[in-house]
């Protein structure tokens, strides 16, 4: 095994996200080199099959949106620093994702649901709603590797949340 390739395994074993409890919920999360980059350092997301309904995956964390509007708010003032936040819960409200995503970096930061599959012991109630969980999404399995968000983008908000993040069966919005 060359020098690069030993390094390349050291440093995914270090990246690769342990099995927590709240992961049986979910896929698994685990890093690989970037195909389209030549730089060893970059990693992606490994994407999970299809699953048999044929709706998209997601990766996120399970959110309380008042978890949401608090990171927003702390985003704000990174954003806009010396800024006063209106005096307007729905301004947080409507702009936390923007905050979130302008302050991390990351090319998507969505809300939507995903199908909660096994036990949800570990999920927060305030994120459940009929047997689907309210999701901060970060990537889906149908977009660009290009737009993958980077293992310290994740790392930072699993550790403001206190949760992992992982792959989810999408619910769609018109789903009855």
């Amino acid at each position: 095994m060359t020098s690069t390739a030993s390094q390349l395994e050291k440093s995914l074993k270090k990246l690769q996200i342990s099995e927590s409890d709240s992961q049986k919920t979910s896929t698994a999360v685990q890093w690989v080199p970037s195909k389209y980059s030549s730089d060893v350092s970059q990693y992606v997301l490994l994407r999970p099959p299809r699953p048999p309904c044929g709706n998209r995956r997601l990766f996120g964390f399970p959110i309380i949106k008042r978890e949401l509007w608090n990171m927003g708010t702390i985003a704000f003032h990174h954003v806009r620093p010396g800024k006063t936040l209106p005096d307007n819960n729905a301004y947080i409200a409507m702009n936390s994702l923007t905050f979130l995503k302008v302050y991390l970096g990351l090319h998507l930061c969505t809300l939507a649901f995903g199908k909660v599959v096994g036990d949800s012991k570990n999920i927060p109630s305030e994120c459940m709603s009929l047997g689907d969980v309210l999701l901060l999404v970060l990537w889906r399995d149908t977009e660009s590797e290009s737009i993958c968000p980077t293992p310290s983008q994740v790392r930072s908000l699993e550790l403001k949340l206190d949760r992992s993040p992982g792959w989810w069966v999408e619910v769609p919005a018109f789903y009855e």
